[in-house]
């Protein structure tokens, strides 16, 4: 134990839900820049739950994008990969930017759940179409 560890508190028990709210977390601050319309992204997608905002928070203070990737991949079935998958694809678009950062940590989540681009391609060109709201004019 360090000695600033007792500080830090247990890393709350991964479940479906927390993965998608660190997954989020992860996202949004792959960049370095947190945006406005991220944090409303993530809150959207949790349903405004601030526990489990907070308790995504203590997660990814405890453990790196490795450990977590490596434990939410064992822990998801295929349907909630994708789920988690769509939901970063969507919040990586919810600035209207997809940095550098941002598209590399998708493509570490897609090969950590096996997924590959093709499977996502057609889920990501209607996020894409419908985060365009340049075209209502």
């Amino acid at each position: 134990m360090g000695l600033f560890d007792m500080f830090k508190g247990a890393a709350p028990a991964l479940t479906p839900k927390l993965v998608l709210a660190v997954g989020l977390l992860h996202m949004i601050h792959a960049d370095g820049e947190v945006e406005a319309e991220e944090i409303g992204q993530v809150l959207q997608a949790l349903g405004n739950d601030k526990a489990l905002f907070d308790d995504a928070g203590k997660y990814a203070k405890s453990k790196d994008v490795d450990a977590f990737l490596a434990e939410s991949a064992a822990l998801l079935n295929e349907d909630q990969k994708l789920c988690v998958l769509l939901n970063l694809y969507d919040s990586l678009l919810s600035d209207g930017v997809a940095a550098p950062q941002e598209q590399a940590l998708l493509n570490r989540f897609m090969t950590a759940y096996g997924v590959s681009e093709a499977t996502l391609q057609p889920y990501a060109l209607g996020i894409s179409v419908k985060n365009n709201r340049k075209i209502l004019g």
